[in-house]
């Protein structure tokens, strides 16, 4: 945190009890014991593997100065709260109350953490910004990011994910977005989120928090009538033009070019721009960032050996990304190898959306290879080992092919990523 409060006053911020008196400045928030620092109150979070009561003394070893738990520890740095989690959301919203910054969310099934990019990229050519690092889009990851804030920024760009309905509202709640951004929606988080129509109710939870001043931009096929709600399509480009090298089109009647692959990328650019034209950012700007832009690390990530082409997309996995990232390989002039794993979070409809996966990509390779239980679906050539199937393909490579890796984040399919590039070499 860039302002210290008094231990009393952040106990009030989160609702909680304390019998601490101490005029100790708290300087920082920690949610990690092992990275808890002098002055820092450490917040003790229950997770689906741990739970942070347990390192409450590595905490005040480390140098906490309070420590917030839902059970009396029978210590005198204690705040006590009913939730941890909501209390760390709390002190986040009541941190960002104080500043003024014009606020930007993001969400959707796909593209959210590349159109947040993209956005921050334009933005802060010109102006101070704060954006979300990496994807801490969750109930924890986001008030770490408002807990950045120093109050010189003139745009906060957050990232808002969800698993679960509610979790929308409550981001919103803690974030007060001016400006709200729905990339698309589709089958993703179905154990939580159960249907499409799930999926839509919570993600637009982010266009019912803006305030009447406030503006959204939402992806194709997203209806809502709102008056200050602009959506993006196709219909708004032309010449578009899809490479390995990276894609070209037409916005508004100006060239753009993108490092960034495929017409999903295409669209993520498209979303930011709209967003951008609106904020009054001028054409030239919004060109020269999108031009300079990177591909993320397992994002559609291209990686060359010799004339080989490696597509990293080993960041995540559903059927809409899926679909996307098998339509721009399948496109390119190369013999086509994809090795694909599980998509994760599907609920009831795991089964089915992994069939109707495979019968799309038998149609458009030239060999598929896949790992993880419910890959065998698709009905290529199936591999319970990993290092098996990185042998396989090393022996069915001819040297000039493009080859898709792709997965759910629990797959690691990185591991498979680095052991070719190793045989490779």
């Amino acid at each position: 945190m860039y302002r210290e409060f008094m231990i009393t006053t952040i106990a009030g911020m989160i609702k909680g009890t304390t019998e601490m008196n101490s005029r100790e400045l708290v300087r920082g928030v920690s949610i990690n014991s092992k990275v808890t620092k002098p002055g820092d109150v450490f917040f003790a979070l229950k997770g689906e593997h741990t739970d942070g009561h347990y390192f409450v003394s590595e905490a005040q070893q480390n140098g906490a100065v309070a420590v917030v738990v839902e059970e009396d520890k029978g210590i005198g740095e204690q705040i006590i709260v009913d939730d941890t989690l909501f209390a760390l959301g709390e002190l986040a919203k009541s941190y960002r109350s104080m500043f003024e910054p014009k606020t930007i969310a993001i969400t959707g099934t796909n593209g959210k953490t590349t159109v947040k990019n993209l956005v921050g990229a334009i933005l802060k050519r010109g102006h101070n910004i704060l954006a979300t690092r990496k994807n801490y889009n969750s109930l924890i990851g986001l008030p770490l990011t408002l807990l950045e804030l120093t109050g010189n920024e003139d745009y906060l760009i957050v990232e808002i994910g969800t698993s679960n309905p509610g979790e929308i509202g409550r981001l919103c709640d803690i974030t007060r977005p001016d400006i709200g951004v729905i990339t698309t929606i589709g089958p993703g988080h179905l154990d939580g989120l159960v249907s499409i129509e799930g999926i839509k109710r919570e993600k637009l939870a982010l266009i019912r928090a803006l305030p009447d001043d406030g503006f959204g931009v939402v992806g194709e096929g997203i209806d809502d009538s709102r008056a200050n709600v602009t959506n993006f399509n196709t219909e708004m480009l032309s010449d578009i033009q899809l490479t390995e090298f990276g894609s070209h089109f037409v916005f508004d009647e100006h060239v753009f070019f993108t490092p960034l692959l495929g017409m999903g990328n295409v669209m993520n650019c498209l979303a930011a721009l709209c967003v951008c034209t609106k904020l009054g950012i001028t054409c030239d700007v919004q060109r020269a960032a999108v031009e300079q832009i990177k591909p993320e690390v397992g994002r559609l990530e291209p990686l060359y050996h010799d004339r080989i082409l490696l597509i990293n997309d080993t960041y995540n996995a559903n059927p809409v990304s899926m679909k996307m990232a098998v339509d721009f390989v399948a496109a390119l002039p190369r013999r086509k190898i994809f090795i694909l794993g599980d998509m994760l979070e599907l609920g009831k409809s795991s089964v089915e959306l992994h069939n109707d996966i495979g019968a799309y990509v038998r149609e458009r390779c030239d060999l598929l290879l896949s790992f993880g239980e419910r890959s065998r679906y698709y009905r290529g050539r199936h591999f319970t080992d990993k290092q098996d199937l990185v042998r396989y393909l090393i022996g069915n490579i001819q040297g000039e092919e493009v080859i898709l890796i792709k997965a759910s984040r629990s797959l690691h399919f990185e591991e498979i990523v680095q052991d070719i590039l190793r045989l490779l070499r």
